[in-house]
């Protein structure tokens, strides 16, 4: 029964439509069957005990040689009528079905019926007549039949569930069509940072939860724009003061301590760098187009190696998506840099096609991440001592799961085949 019941509300609210009016449909043909039944088997009743009537008064002043002729003219189509001596049945209480009209036909009446006769014929009689003998008669059956509806209630039951479903789909698409476009504005709030107004339309409830779901949305991105806003305040206050210091440093005479003073400027600026990456990922509302995913880890692969690192990329010369290019390079680039950092070489990068998706594929030689840890590690600001040493901003990962979740696609952490890790995003084919 669970798995037969509709999972969604349009759904649901066809079947019970259409399951309530069939079942008032079948009680109201059942009703009305009845009634005609009733009304047509009084009917039957009277013509019959009219027809008996008049066989009486034909025969009652005839000899016996002419009785049964005379009783025979009255007869009808459906019904049968002739004089006998003798009764065909004998004396004994009718059925219950036939007490009716054992009742109406009068005192000495006796009927029954033959399942065995020909159908126009199975319902049996006598009346005693007048001056000796028994008006005899046969017709059809005249019982409380059964309740089965005929092939034209069938019918006429058949045309009004499609007639109920057509009409219910219809009603009920309509209905819970804002409920839709509310779900599917809900779904793509965590995606595109721009509000998009729900229309406030179908039924009260409805409407003030579209307007409840506007307000909202705006106050996400007041907020989003005032983080935004307070953060790259900041990074343009912090970079004065570090350019103040690289300025100073470079009077410094060379030697270690000047290399360590210049190592952590650079190692700020990249923290601060790596922070307006995150708050921006998805909110700088850069256009989606083709996009070749290939090229892309091909740059940073030989950018790679030029400064020194055994970085190479393995897969096919072309790899386009509808992605937005530039986020797709920040979020590669973390991956390429987390592995440079974390791991050891060799770093292989890879894309790999996946059916209806193209996974693109980080992998390193050194530790990994133990699989305890992998839902941590992708949090912002979170640094994995056993992984990432205490070094960076813990942002490279979180940047990568951000640009997937804005795709629709997802970031995989595994086990690399070299024995690190293998940061894995798998994005769709279609969309983005």
């Amino acid at each position: 029964m669970r798995s037969a019941w509709p999972a969604s509300l349009a759904g649901r609210i066809t079947l019970l439509l259409l399951g309530g009016l069939m079942l008032l449909h079948v009680g109201s043909m059942w009703v009305h069957e009845r009634a005609l039944r009733d009304t047509e088997q009084g009917a039957r009743l009277e013509r019959l005990a009219d027809r008996l009537a008049a066989a009486r008064v034909a025969v009652a002043a005839l000899p016996e040689d002419s009785r049964d002729a005379a009783a025979h003219a009255v007869s009808r189509p459906g019904l049968e009528i002739h004089w006998d001596r003798v009764p065909p049945l004998a004396a004994a209480p009718p059925p219950d079905a036939l007490a009716q009209a054992a009742a109406r036909l009068g005192p000495g009446a006796r009927i029954g019926w033959d399942p065995k006769a020909e159908p126009g014929h199975r319902l049996i009689g006598a009346l005693p007549a007048e001056g000796g003998g028994w008006i005899v008669f046969s017709a059809p059956w005249l019982g409380a039949g059964g309740g089965a509806l005929d092939h034209g209630a069938v019918a006429s039951m058949v045309a009004m569930a499609v007639g109920i479903a057509l009409v219910s789909i219809l009603v009920v698409r309509w209905i819970t069509g804002p409920l839709r476009r509310l779900s599917a504005a809900a779904d793509r709030i965590g995606r595109d940072p721009t509000p998009r107004p729900v229309p406030t339309e179908g039924p009260e409830e409805v409407r003030h939860a579209a307007a409840a779901f506007n307000a909202m949305q705006h106050r996400i991105a007041r907020l989003l724009e005032d983080r935004t806003e307070a953060l790259a305040g900041m990074s343009h206050d912090l970079r004065t003061p570090l350019s103040r210091l690289q300025l100073r440093v470079g009077f410094l005479p060379e030697g270690e301590e000047r290399a360590r003073l210049e190592a952590d400027i650079a190692e700020m600026e990249q923290m601060i760098a790596r922070t307006l990456d995150y708050i921006r990922e998805g909110r700088d509302a850069e256009p989606i187009r083709p996009t070749d995913l290939a090229a892309i880890l091909q740059t940073l692969a030989s950018d790679a190696a030029d400064q020194g690192h055994d970085v190479a990329y393995e897969g096919p010369g072309r790899a386009v998506l509808p992605l937005r290019p530039l986020a797709a390079k920040r979020a590669v680039s973390n991956l390429v840099e987390n592995a440079l950092r974390h791991g050891r070489p060799p770093v292989r990068l890879r894309i790999r096609a996946e059916g209806p998706a193209v996974a693109v594929e980080v992998a390193d030689a050194g530790d990994g991440i133990a699989e305890a840890d992998r839902a941590r590690a992708v949090a912002p600001f979170m640094q994995l001592d056993a992984a990432r040493g205490g070094a960076g901003a813990g942002l490279g990962l979180a940047i990568a799961q951000r640009f997937a979740e804005a795709s629709e696609g997802r970031l995989e952490l595994r086990t690399a085949p070299e024995g690190g890790l293998l940061a894995r995003l798998r994005l769709p084919r279609e969309g983005g």
